[in-house]
């Protein structure tokens, strides 16, 4: 069966539940209002300019790995393009040193033969190596070069010119005789076999038109490398991309639901404070009602805006001057740190915009609890007993006394503050005689 002491301290706990949200002050609901119209936002944007953040704009390597490779061959066919130039010349002089000499030694034998009619077995020459083994040396470089190949994919294959890369071939596949007179005969007269009637000056003509083409690509590659541009990789630093979106919205949220916790927390303290007093309300101990009034509207308010919202905005500066096109930075950290950055920067500005203003509304503060509890000493009497701008200094006293010498404190200060009106109500009458107060007899 419940107690009359549990009956109360039921009635008591209803009462403290009933007008729990009366003890949250104005100012603590505005600055709720104001971090979760800041907040929700903030981390919005934030959040989308992490998700679409890209990498800066860098060279395209494949550009410009194009351009060195066009550039490298169109130096390499310059080897071919010479090669092909000397060859043209040395066959020209090759046969017409070997026409002299077939000339020259069929005059000799028109002399010793001439009664008869000269056969090749009579005109016999040496075909001067000097001038084959320089054809010899220019085939062998036009195809170890592979310049035919090189030839045909600049400008494709050429019909006239088809069957002189194939004599360059067999040329090429002949072996240098070095010094050995009777191997140097046998391979010059294979070689003016070959290029007798070979066209090498089709040849050359193509390799020219080809270097042509080549130039004009490494040319057209290099003007590319130099614009062309591809989306760098974003850089990545301590925390991958969803990483960096977990822990700074975390911060953010966790901030917000300290600062929910802490104003809770301070209207249920003091709610739980003027609840238990009220008991004293007409009791001679009314003072004490009175004094928890005057103490807990000079207390700071509860919740911690300055953390939420420098979290917030610390993350969405940080997501805002962080992208750059010309720039590679560690966004996803620099995110992070924004907002841990930001939660203790709105701190440090929280509590000093607190020890600026800490007792600039008391006042306000004080009446707004005095009409939820509407104490028997009336808060209006004892904040008029508080001299204006000597309220800093009332309240450094007035927090370091005990509870019993503060009640008495605002007793005597309302008791002070009466006095003073009725005082100055007095003074006003007498000023004016003639007046009758209200209640007061006539005669």
């Amino acid at each position: 069966m419940p107690t009359y002491a549990m009956v109360l301290r039921y009635d008591r706990r209803a009462a403290y539940e009933d007008n729990l949200n009366e003890y949250t002050r104005r100012e603590e609901i505005r600055w709720t209002l104001l971090t979760v119209f800041i907040l929700v936002p903030a981390v919005t944007v934030g959040i989308i300019r992490l998700v679409k953040a890209q990498g800066p704009m860098v060279p395209d390597p494949k550009a410009g790995a194009a351009a060195a490779e066009a550039q490298g061959a169109q130096v390499h066919f310059k080897r071919c393009k010479k090669a092909a130039n000397k060859l043209n010349n040395e066959v020209e002089l090759f046969k017409a040193r070997a026409s002299q000499a077939e000339k020259k030694a069929r005059e000799e034998a028109g002399k010793k033969f001439k009664y008869r009619k000269l056969t090749d077995a009579d005109v016999k020459y040496n075909v001067p190596w000097t001038a084959a083994a320089h054809v010899l040396k220019n085939a062998k470089n036009l195809h170890n070069n592979e310049c035919r190949s090189a030839t045909e994919s600049a400008i494709g294959i050429d019909g006239a010119t088809t069957a002189t890369w194939a004599k360059v071939k067999k040329a090429a596949k002949i072996k240098d005789p070095g010094t050995i007179k009777r191997a140097q005969q046998k391979a010059a007269k294979e070689l003016l076999k070959l290029f007798d009637n070979a066209a090498v000056d089709k040849v050359k003509a193509q390799t020219e038109k080809a270097d042509l083409v080549l130039i004009a690509r490494a040319n057209e590659a290099v003007a590319k490398s130099k614009t062309a541009r591809i989306r760098a990789p974003l850089a990545s630093g301590l925390f991958r991309r969803d990483m960096a979106i977990a822990v700074g919205v975390g911060v953010s949220l966790a901030a917000l639901i300290i600062s929910y916790i802490s104003v809770r927390s301070s209207s249920m303290r003091r709610g739980r404070t003027l609840v238990s007093l009220r008991r004293f309300a007409n009791t001679p101990e009314a003072g004490l009602q009175a004094a928890a009034i005057v103490r807990l509207a000079a207390h700071h308010n509860g919740g911690e805006p300055g953390m939420v919202i420098g979290s917030a905005l610390g993350g969405l500066a940080a997501a805002l001057l962080s992208q750059s096109e010309n720039s590679n930075v560690f966004i996803a950290d620099l995110f992070v740190a924004g907002a841990m950055g930001g939660l203790l920067i709105g701190l440090a500005g929280q509590w000093l915009v607190r020890a600026l203003t800490s007792v600039a509304r008391w006042r306000e503060r004080t009446k707004e609890l005095g009409d939820i509890e509407k104490p028997t000493i009336p808060v209006a009497l004892i904040l008029g007993g508080v001299t204006p701008g000597l309220e800093k200094q009332f309240l450094r006293y007035f927090e370091a006394l005990p509870v019993a010498d503060a009640a008495t404190v605002v007793q005597k200060l309302a008791a002070q503050a009466e006095e003073q009106i009725l005082a100055a109500a007095d003074a006003a009458a007498q000023q004016q005689p003639g007046q009758a107060w209200p209640g007061q007899p006539s005669y």
